[in-house]
C-alpha cells in the first residue's frame, strides 16, 4: 500500500469488547480459533428486478490482486469496484488499527441469506441500480433494527438519489433520511473528520476534472437513517464515491487527498458499526 497515503498513527482500539452481531452471537471466523476475524467487510449483492439477489461463485484471494489492479469483474451494479475495493480497504483497517479484518478473500452476502445476522457491516455501491423485492427489504429492516448497520455508497445526481430513496422507503418506510452535521459521533470515532469532501471517480481524479458527477446535483452529503434510541443504523454517501478511492488508492495519478479521505471516513464508519 501506498506510505503516503495511509500513514502510520498511533492505534486507537475504541471497542470495549466483542462486537456482538445482530442476532446476539459473537461473529466466527473461518478457523475456529481465538483469533478470529473481529471485522469483515461485507458486500451486499442485490438484484436490479429479476427476482431476489443470488450470491455468484468466485474464486478470487486479496492476496492475487496485482499492484494498481481495479475495475469491475461482475459488471457493475452491485459489484461495482469489486474486487479490489474490498480488498484494499481492509488492508487500510489491519495497517491503521489493530482490528482483526478478514481478507482472505471479498466477503459476499445476500439480503436472504441466513448467514447476515453474523456480521454487523454491509455495504452498497451503486445504490441506484438496486431493486429490492419486499422479503428482501423486510429482511434488511430486521438487520438493522437488530443491530446491524450499511454503508450506501456511490451515487450522484436528483434521479438516482430519488431511486435510492424509494429503495430506502422500503426498508423503512416510518423513516426518512436525515443528512448527517459533522458534530455527529459517526465523524468522530476514530479520526476527526471536519469536512464532507466529495471523492471523485477515478477517471474524473487522475484527470483533473470536476469532482462532481451530475449537474443536477453536485453538493456532497452524507445523510443517516437511525433507530428509535439514535443509533444510526444507515449512513448514505451522497454525490461522492469512496469505493473508487479504495479501488484506485495505489494508481499514482490518483490523488492522496481523496484517498486518505476516504479511508478516513471508511474506518469511523466502521469502528462505528462495531461499537454501537
Amino acid at each position: 500500500m501506498r506510505n503516503d497515503i495511509l500513514h502510520e498513527v498511533p492505534i486507537l482500539h475504541r471497542l470495549s469488547g466483542p462486537r456482538r452481531s445482530p442476532c446476539g452471537a459473537p461473529g466466527t471466523g473461518a478457523d475456529g480459533t481465538g483469533n478470529r476475524p473481529e471485522f469483515y467487510f461485507t458486500r451486499l449483492v442485490y438484484g436490479q428486478g429479476g427476482g431476489a439477489a443470488r450470491t455468484p461463485a468466485f474464486d478470487f484471494r486479496c492476496a492475487d490482486l496485482a499492484a494498481g489492479e481495479g475495475g469491475n469483474r461482475f459488471g457493475g451494479g452491485w459489484s461495482t469496484d469489486f474486487p479490489a475495493s474490498d480488498c484494499k480497504f481492509m488492508w487500510g483497517v489491519e495497517r491503521l488499527t489493530n482490528i482483526r479484518v478478514y481478507d482472505k478473500s471479498p466477503h459476499l452476502v445476500t439480503a436472504l441469506d441466513p448467514k447476515i445476522f453474523s456480521y454487523p457491516y454491509l455495504y452498497i455501491v451503486s445504490p441506484h441500480r438496486m431493486y429490492l423485492t419486499s422479503e428482501e427489504a423486510a429482511k434488511l429492516r430486521e438487520y438493522l433494527l437488530r443491530g446491524g448497520f450499511l454503508h450506501v455508497d456511490d451515487f450522484w445526481g436528483l434521479e438516482q438519489r430519488e431511486a435510492v430513496e424509494e429503495e430506502m422507503q422500503k426498508i423503512f418506510p416510518d423513516r426518512k433520511m436525515d443528512k448527517l452535521n459533522l458534530d455527529h459521533e459517526v465523524f468522530h470515532t476514530f479520526f476527526d473528520v471536519d469536512t464532507v469532501m466529495q471523492i471523485p471517480n477515478v477517471t474524473n481524479a487522475c484527470n483533473g476534472r470536476q469532482t462532481w458527477e451530475q449537474r443536477s446535483e453536485i453538493e456532497p452529503m452524507i445523510f443517516g437513517i437511525s433507530d428509535d434510541d439514535g443509533r444510526l443504523m444507515v449512513l448514505i454517501t451522497y454525490n461522492s464515491d469512496l469505493g473508487d478511492a479504495w479501488e484506485w488508492m495505489d494508481l499514482p495519478c490518483y490523488p492522496e487527498k481523496y484517498s486518505g479521505q476516504a479511508y478516513r471516513m471508511g474506518l469511523n464508519f466502521m469502528i462505528y458499526a462495531m461499537s454501537h
